[in-house]
């Protein structure tokens, strides 16, 4: 496994050994890419400013280089008419990639939100799925123990819906990383696997702890059954956060109900181009222009977050019905 072409010989890396690989390979990218060079230069110059929304902590960022995600079509006719940008025979001859496990490439994201931005696509062209994946999620977080991985559903803020992909960034580059410990209430637990639901004022959803992959996606694979999805055969709405830390998996899941608010549609001046992701939802909210960078105060956000989440109320108002409490 090293940078280049996709390698499915060699055995996965000891978990230093790849994370180290993966630092060298961003750093290669920032001296022989001309366009990610720009990019994360220009991370240096992003105007943010701070909001609180009760206790918790959203940082603003006026990222222009994003509109590519933010205003991306999604819709069914328009992404079978582009070629696919992860797949591997249309990446970029600059991008150095990785190979994990001769199923995924680690590829440097050259439209990053963070100083250390990976994508993690799927080596074959498969749709963006987490329920039979999430396995392999875990056991990358645990090969890569100071990032944060982080997965949007289809409708979620998932760019390339047809592409089954990740993405990771530095733990603590998303306020969410910190806040979660002192926003959780115990649910569930059984021998393996701890569940929480995690009360974010209006970002919302659970969080599962454990040490072993089985019992974390047995116990996701519970969540999923419980809750709503947009149409049969699809996934529920959700974001997901990825962790390893002390031997074991932090996953924190936000259920959503929605892909974008009102204003994304609307006519000026109620036109606000948001399209929340993980990163959004982690506390990282993105403007791609300037005049919402400007407007986006705690009321604007939190609405925007009402609208594409569910509250704290409808996700206990599920579990009642589902575990009799």
């Amino acid at each position: 496994m090293g940078i280049g072409s996709a390698d499915t010989t060699k055995p996965t890396m000891p978990m230093s050994v790849l994370q180290e690989e993966v630092l060298r390979m961003l750093d290669r990218q920032m001296e022989e890419w001309d366009l990610a060079a720009r990019n994360y230069e220009a991370l240096n110059h992003v105007l943010t400013h701070e909001v609180l929304l009760g206790d918790t902590t959203i940082r603003v960022q006026y990222n222009p280089a994003r509109s590519v995600s933010t205003a991306a079509k999604v819709d069914k006719e328009s992404i079978k008419q582009r070629p696919c940008f992860l797949c591997p025979d249309h990446l970029p001859s600059e991008q150095l990639r990785l190979s994990f496990g001769g199923r995924y490439l680690i590829l440097c994201n050259p439209y990053p939100i963070f100083r250390r931005h990976l994508t993690i696509p799927a080596c074959e062209h498969v749709p963006q799925c987490i329920q039979s994946r999430l396995a392999d999620m875990l056991e990358l977080s645990r090969h890569l123990p100071d990032f944060t991985l982080f997965y949007n559903g289809p409708r979620c803020g998932a760019s390339a819906p047809d592409h089954l992909h990740f993405q990771a960034a530095s733990w603590g580059d998303m306020p969410v990383d910190r806040e979660v410990e002192s926003h959780i209430k115990p649910l569930l637990e059984d021998k393996e696997a701890c569940l929480y639901t995690l009360h974010l004022g209006s970002r919302n959803g659970f969080v599962i702890r454990s040490s072993s992959i089985s019992a974390i996606t047995q116990m996701f694979e519970k969540i999923c059954s419980w809750l709503p999805v947009p149409a049969v055969g699809e996934e529920p709405m959700m974001n997901l956060f990825v962790h390893y830390e002390k031997q074991g998996w932090k996953v924190v899941m936000f259920v959503r109900k929605f892909h974008r608010p009102w204003q994304y549609a609307a006519a000026e001046p109620e036109h606000f181009l948001s399209s929340p992701g993980a990163a959004d939802l982690g506390g990282v909210f993105i403007t791609v222009r300037e005049a919402d960078f400007h407007r986006a105060d705690a009321a604007v956000i939190n609405d925007i977050y009402q609208q594409v989440c569910f509250s704290i109320e409808e996700v206990e108002m599920q579990m009642e019905k589902k575990i009799g409490k």
